[in-house]
């Protein structure tokens, strides 16, 4: 009797002692209590996703070093472009700004964005990458100082071109030698 009550005292303790990850929930962190705006799991794991699509395309060889020694300005738009377009896209531009104005939404955020980062994903298509490098670069010339329009600019083209090129005012030294050349010979 002994035996056995001594047995099932143990098999109840090795199922006790088992994966606390399997049986426990996760419990809501009471710092974030009274935040403005909570990140859902699923936006956090879209959120992560695109982030790291965005930062693969834009930054592909980018590392700590390097981003540690980033200017201001290159600061500035890796994190409106890795971190706040991608959650824009996701969230919409108002709950973004409600995260960026309080403290505890913005901490939820970084804690649900580290919770699902992950380094394996999809590749952003070719053309869509393409656009999203051109206007972070455009838009880093522009927190820098450099004019950039944001207008289409037209090319203008002359249409009234001479063929040859010869003994025009394309090329007003060839015919001044040509017209003082024959009043010396005349």
């Amino acid at each position: 009797m002994t035996k056995q009550l001594l047995l099932t005292g143990l098999l109840f303790s090795l199922t006790a002692c088992g994966n606390p990850q399997e049986t426990k929930e996760e419990t809501f962190p009471g710092e974030f209590i009274g935040a403005d705006y909570l990140l859902s799991e699923q936006d956090a794991q879209r959120w992560a996703s695109a982030s790291r699509q965005a930062e693969q395309c834009i930054y592909p060889n980018l590392t700590r070093i390097q981003q540690q020694h980033f200017s201001k300005e290159d600061a500035y738009i890796h994190a409106q472009y890795v971190f706040f377009y991608p959650l824009e896209k996701i969230i919409g531009e108002q709950y973004v700004k409600m995260i960026q104005d309080d403290e505890k939404s913005m901490g939820y955020a970084q804690r649900q964005f580290k919770k699902y980062k992950e380094d394996n994903v999809k590749k952003l298509d070719t053309n869509e990458c393409h656009l999203l490098r051109e206007n972070a670069r455009n838009d880093l010339a522009v927190v820098k100082g450099q004019y950039k329009s944001g207008m289409v600019e037209e090319v203008k083209t002359d249409t009234k071109k001479d063929p040859d090129g010869v003994a025009t005012n394309e090329n007003k030294f060839f015919f001044d030698i040509i017209k003082w050349g024959a009043a010396l010979l005349l």
